[in-house]
């Protein structure tokens, strides 16, 4: 019996380590993103800003 409750508790706190590590992993992923989806923006808003050769033909729609 006893054996049992520490394996439970074994297990949960094992669980709630790779929870924890998760959310961890999560939130370094979201905030990679953001950085990534500013710095798009940012280049496309420099393209924007840049004026058109004669050479260069404009294909967005």
């Amino acid at each position: 019996m006893i054996m049992d409750i520490a394996a439970t508790s074994m297990s949960l706190a094992s669980f709630k380590i790779g929870m924890e590590v998760g959310a961890s992993v999560t939130q370094k992923v979201m905030e990679s993103a953001e950085i990534n989806a500013q710095a798009i923006t940012e280049m496309l808003e420099a393209i924007d800003q840049m004026v058109p050769s004669e050479n260069i033909i404009d294909v967005r729609a």
